[in-house]
């Protein structure tokens, strides 16, 4: 085969592997303030709006308020027991609704008497614990708090992070994940059945990771782990989401327009991925294929 046709070929797959990864990002949900806490209740997408400070859901016709929570801030939701949590980043307390958007109850302190500074980002584990982080305004003031089932009182596991955001288990529950996004780093914890945390270690520095031509920081914000058991990671400056296996290691790069994304959802049936975005005031969620291109 001669060189000319070789590159031909070559520059026609990958335009039309471009235009391929192109039309496969969908805008779901658009005029948002600032979209966050996505999270799939049998396979229906919830999230909320910080700034209006909403909890959502989206449907054929498209996005609607479940509920509206004035002062509080929304900013993490998770679903446990049939019922979801959000988590008031202003209001300092963890609220308990409906899927149908009743208030259910208020969590407002730790067992210290504590309030929770800057709620952030919630997961679920299998019992139907909670466990949550509180962001802190200044570095070091970041916290890990663990809600037993049937309890409105939560319990102070983890301190001393530098703005601890998005929050995920191992399918076994046996290992919490935290971004710091002060550091730009992965923190990884050994779970106790009484829900508390040993062996704290950086699981991932994503800086030292990023590829040579992505500049700047990659700040975590929301953080999953897919029915594939793989990390999915929301890069809050920009830069879509990246894809971590098991040890750390990037495997996929996925860019999605916007300027900020601050997370996502990953479906089991299709393989679908719902990523926030935030473009100057105008926040989407676009919904696309898993997948990307592999580093």
């Amino acid at each position: 085969m001669s060189r000319l046709l070789t590159s031909l070929l070559l520059a026609a797959t990958l335009a039309s592997s471009a235009c391929a990864e192109s039309t496969a990002i969908n805008v779901v949900a658009d005029g948002l303030g600032f979209p966050e806490g996505t999270i799939l209740v049998n396979q229906t997408l919830y999230f909320v709006d910080y700034q209006a400070s909403t909890v959502n859901r989206l449907d054929a016709a498209g996005h609607k308020v479940v509920a509206a929570l004035p002062g509080c801030g929304a900013n993490g939701l998770a679903a446990a027991n049939g019922t979801l949590w959000v988590a008031c980043y202003d209001g300092g307390v963890i609220e308990n609704i409906s899927l149908d958007g009743k208030r259910l109850g208020t969590i407002r302190q730790a067992r210290s008497g504590e309030r929770f500074n800057r709620p952030n980002d919630l997961i679920p584990n299998r019992r139907g614990d909670l466990y949550f982080t509180a962001s802190g305004e200044r570095p070091g003031e970041g916290k890990v708090f663990f809600l037993p089932k049937a309890s409105d009182v939560a319990e102070e596991v983890a301190s001393g992070l530098d703005n601890a955001n998005g929050i995920a288990l191992a399918p076994d529950d046996h290992t919490l994940y935290v971004g710091e996004s002060g550091t730009d780093s992965i923190l990884q914890y050994q779970t106790a059945g009484d829900g508390t945390l040993t062996h704290p270690r950086v699981f991932a520095r994503l800086d030292a990771l990023a590829p040579p031509s992505s500049k700047g920081r990659h700040t975590p914000d929301g953080v999953r782990i897919g029915p594939d058991g793989l990390m999915y990671v929301a890069l809050y400056n920009g830069g879509g989401y990246w894809v971590l296996d098991r040890t750390g290691a990037l495997l996929q790069v996925r860019d999605i327009p916007g300027e900020h994304h601050s997370n996502l959802a990953v479906a089991t049936e299709p393989p679908d991925i719902y990523v926030t975005a935030l473009s100057g005031s105008i926040g989407r969620i676009y919904r696309l294929a898993s997948g990307g291109s592999r580093y």
